[in-house]
């Protein structure tokens, strides 16, 4: 990834947005099967693929010498921060190339409540995610069966993939691919807080290990835009 020209990195960020699309059809169909376990990994993964587009589009976006040193694996593989990145796709009102403006100007504390207000989800998501696919036992001996996924659980996980889907779908319109090779000033030192904070963190891998990433990254921009502007 970190040797992929430009034009393949879009070409993979549109494909995730697309795939994220599948992903929550299928999970639809089989909801309205009845099949519920599955529906809700599906849909879990769906969020993920919102948040892969995401990670992606941070790739496309830095200049090409910090996108060597990017901490690639973290951006990619790490399953929870890609499912707090699709939440938070899904909880912000704004066209992308208005995301990272709006972000630098966000209030500190409005920032935090959204990012709070993603802890819960984020946490169910990665609890019942495999618990989709997997009989597995807790640490009380009890055997966790898929079936015990509720329908209220999974018509929720269906809603946030809804929302993070439409919005990731704003990467097929031609206008937002044209904006991925010529993005604004502040999408470009989004991506140089994304590597620095990442470069930096630990090796916790949990939701809240995730949504803390995603806020030291928006504060790193802030104050990177504030030194530029005071200049």
């Amino acid at each position: 990834m970190k040797a992929a020209p430009t034009p393949v990195l879009i070409r993979s960020t549109i494909a995730a947005a697309r795939n994220a699309q599948d992903l929550l059809n299928d999970a639809k169909v089989l909801a309205e099967a009845g099949r519920k376990a599955r529906a809700y990994s599906l849909a879990a993964l769906a969020v993920e693929e919102v948040g892969k587009a995401a990670s992606l589009i941070t790739l496309t976006v830095m200049p090409e010498t910090l996108r060597a040193q990017a901490p690639v694996g973290r951006l990619l593989q790490w399953h929870q921060l890609k499912q707090a990145e699709g939440l938070f796709m899904a909880a912000m009102p704004y066209r992308l190339p208005e995301l990272a403006p709006r972000l630098a100007v966000m209030p500190a504390g409005e920032l935090a409540q959204v990012l709070t207000a993603m802890d819960a989800p984020a946490d169910e998501a990665d609890r019942l995610k495999r618990r989709g696919l997997y009989v597995d036992v807790d640490r009380g001996a009890r055997i966790r069966e898929p079936s015990e996924i509720s329908e209220a659980e999974v018509l929720s996980q269906l809603a946030r993939a809804g929302q993070a889907a439409s919005a990731a779908a704003q990467l097929l319109e031609p206008e937002i691919q044209a904006w991925l090779v010529n993005p604004v000033a502040e999408a470009v030192e989004l991506s140089r807080a994304a590597v620095s904070v990442l470069t930096e963190v630990s090796d916790a891998r949990t939701p809240e290990a995730a949504a803390n990433v995603m806020l030291n990254v928006v504060c790193k921009l802030r104050v990177r835009v504030a030194a530029k502007d005071a200049a």
